[in-house]
């Protein structure tokens, strides 16, 4: 439940309302055309005034920090909500009777809280008419989480409490619009002050406020016609780009002493903002499509800020959008494009449990359709069973899907005449990671693999998640073939995913210092990738050129044969999408088709353990207190042990329990750390003398040990 109230009601706490004064006045002008106050702005800044400018204002932020965080009520989710200004007025809905005699009550009403059809027969509209409603369950859900938040707030009563969290909001918008209305200069010094002076967790804290803040008004904003009409809003939102951009600074930044350039503060999903999922995709969508080149702006490498249209639409910032959001849009961009052309009629598709034939029966089905003919929803169904619907849809893909990837031998192509080719794999398990890729063997199961590319493209069109078997490269791959602009060149560390020997091999070639590089190498390949030219051979000066070179034939020459067809599989179902060629990178491409991480199941991971070297009397004492340790763990620690055991972050095929974790005992006492033999999903787990003592050293160790996790 979201709102802004009557602008009298925005009482500030004394103390910090006199502490932001000076900021106010120019903040109000927010409102007014940004185009008439431009010209007049003097655009010469001193250094010096620059630097005392970014000092102020990091100040400032600092004195504020303490009241602004953590200010505003959560939902049961973690999304901060405010309360809405006006009362709301319960509601009767109209009762209607169906053709088959049964009562049920019409609303035409869509909760704003939980995105549903209102079918109650009472609801909770705005009392001053603005667009807001709300089911019962939301509103009493909503009055609960308010009343608990004024109990521990210790405001006076719900109108000390409305006026203080408007102020929150006030100072942010404030914040934002002074900002980004400085000199590119003094944007860029308050950027480094932020990204390199202050203390990571008040940072964090920093960003938190402005996510906050974001996600309670966002729903507001999106029930109004006009978005752009919110001009505080969106300065609130470029406030938090702002940040995003201060935030990736020291990417670029090695200093002395330091091996490699460093990584973010913060990890780039602490940005997103959920409360986006309260949207309505659909309308979101098609405001997007009035401007589909819009990209993510930097706002410290802008002159002059401004707002703009295109500035003023969620999708835009597509760095801070839910990847479950820009799902539903990519499912509203294709079906759309379904309707017009006239394709909702399903693809029905009846196949056996038995993997062998289970893949024959889809080769048969796909071979020889068009795209056009393939571009439509698929209805699948297992011969001999009548259940239908989406629980058939989700298992289907995940038997076709493990039948592919080998479960049941594999499976050729077909002759031009149709018939059937010896089974062969198509994909190759590197078991160290848990991932799959291309059998280079299978040159000649073209059919095979374009139906691989089809279930994934169908996976997506049908909203069922698969598996997250394959390594991030691929969906790399598939975005540069659908020409999008959010495709990165493919390098060494890519390489490194899924042929980790080759890779280190091209990296004694880059560190190798000496001017007889080419004599101590030899050839290795070169000429075949056809990318060095004749006669030229490897020298220090030339050495990257020809790294990078076999990088590139790698990931096409030398799998072309594989990744042609299952890409214009997945282009058949998806590459008419708009919004998938342009505004969505191949992390947000490996959620949208696999979902996000699977949260470590502690339970699941003990049931397929193996214990060794334990005695009776451990097993039943020592060992139930590690697992109840390892459950204890936060969800980043969990990553963390799993990496560590494992080398990799990734789910087995089957789920947790299949990971086959063994414990082995490796002596007593409190002086050893735990350690691993990850080729061998194996833990060396000393004997500790307390529960404490235990979960210490877990926590040193696996913090302590970088492993080869794949992210």
């Amino acid at each position: 439940p979201t709102g802004r109230p009557p602008a009298e009601g925005r009482a500030a706490p004394a103390a910090a309302r006199r502490a932001f004064a000076p900021y106010a006045a120019a903040a109000d002008e927010a409102d007014d055309d940004e185009a008439e106050d431009e010209e007049g702005e003097d655009e010469e800044e001193g250094d010096s005034e620059d630097g005392e400018d970014s000092a102020w204002v990091a100040v400032l932020l600092a004195a504020l920090l303490p009241l602004l965080s953590d200010a505003l009520p959560r939902d049961h989710s973690g999304v901060c909500i405010i309360p809405h200004p006006h009362e709301m007025e319960k509601q009767e809905a109209s009762i209607c009777i169906a053709g088959s005699g049964r009562t049920f009550f019409r609303t035409n009403k869509i909760c704003d809280n939980c995105g549903q059809r209102i079918q109650d027969r009472f609801f909770f509209h705005c009392s001053a008419n603005c667009d807001i409603d709300f089911c019962q369950e939301c509103y009493r859900k909503s009055q609960e989480l308010l009343a608990a938040f004024l109990e521990r707030s210790g405001d006076e009563d719900r109108s000390a409490m409305n006026s203080r969290l408007f102020w929150v909001i006030d100072v942010i918008e404030r914040v934002g619009y002074h900002v980004l209305r400085r000199s590119a200069v003094q944007r860029a010094r308050l950027a480094r002050e932020l990204a390199f002076e202050w203390p990571a967790s008040m940072f964090e804290r920093l960003v938190q406020v402005a996510i906050d803040v974001i996600n309670a008004k966002v729903v507001h904003v999106q029930d109004v016609k006009d978005i752009t009409s919110d001009s505080r809003f969106w300065y609130a939102v470029g406030w938090l780009q702002f940040l995003y951009s201060a935030n990736a600074l020291p990417c670029g930044t090695r200093r002395l002493g330091e091996q490699g350039s460093r990584g973010p503060r913060l990890e780039y999903e602490r940005f997103i903002l959920e409360g986006i999922n309260k949207c309505e995709p659909l309308s979101e969508f098609q405001r997007w499509r009035k401007h589909p080149s819009a990209q993510v702006p930097d706002v410290l490498a802008l002159e002059r800020f401004s707002l703009s249209a295109d500035f003023c639409s969620f999708l835009t910032h597509s760095n801070l959008v839910p990847v479950s959001f820009r799902r539903v849009c990519l499912l509203c961009d294709v079906w759309e494009q379904l309707q017009q052309a006239g394709r909702t009629h399903p693809l029905q598709l009846e196949v056996p449990r038995e993997p062998r034939a289970l893949l024959e029966a889809v080769l048969a089905a796909f071979r020889g359709l068009e795209d056009s003919e393939l571009r439509r929803p698929l209805r699948p169904t297992f011969a001999g069973e009548e259940a239908i619907g989406p629980g058939v849809m989700k298992e289907f893909f995940q038997v076709a899907l493990r039948s592919f990837l080998g479960g049941g031998g594999g499976c050729g192509g077909g002759d031009d005449d149709g018939t059937a080719q010896p089974a062969v794999r198509l994909f190759k398990c590197n078991g160290h990671r848990r991932t799959y890729w291309f059998d280079e063997e299978a040159s000649s199961s073209h059919d095979a693999f374009r139906a691989c590319g089809i279930l994934l493209g169908q996976a997506v069109l049908n909203n069922v998640l698969v598996p997250n078997i394959f390594p991030r490269v691929l969906y790399e791959m598939l975005l540069r073939d659908l020409e999008s602009p959010c495709a990165r060149p493919l390098g060494l560390q890519d390489l490194a995913v899924v042929s980790e020997d080759i890779a280190h091999s091209l990296q004694r070639v880059l560190d190798y210092p000496g001017e007889d590089i080419g004599r101590v190498f030899g050839d290795l390949g070169w000429s075949r990738t056809g990318r060095v030219p004749a006669g030229c051979h490897l020298t220090q000066a030339n050495k990257v050129d020809f790294v990078q070179a076999y990088v590139e034939w790698f990931f096409s020459d030398r799998i072309a044969c594989q990744f042609e067809p299952l890409s214009a599989g997945f282009r058949a179902i998806l590459g008419g999408s708009s919004l998938l060629r342009s505004m969505v990178d191949a992390v947000q491409l490996e959620k949208i088709v696999c979902g996000g991480a699977v949260p470590i199941d502690a339970a699941a991971i003990r049931h397929g353990a193996s214990h060794e070297g334990w005695t009776p009397e451990e097993q039943a004492e020592y060992l139930p207190m590690f697992w109840e340790v390892l459950a204890s763990f936060t969800e980043a620690e969990k990553v963390q042990f799993v990496v560590f055991v494992t080398a990799s972050d990734r789910v087995p095929l089957r789920g947790w329990q299949d990971l086959g974790l063994s414990v082995q005992k490796n002596g007593v006492g409190d002086d050893r750390l735990p350690t691993a033999y990850t080729c061998f999903c194996q833990l060396l787990l000393p004997r500790y003398t307390s529960r404490e003592r235990l979960r210490a050293s877990l926590l040193s160790a696996i913090a302590n040990s970088e492993g080869f996790g794949l992210r």
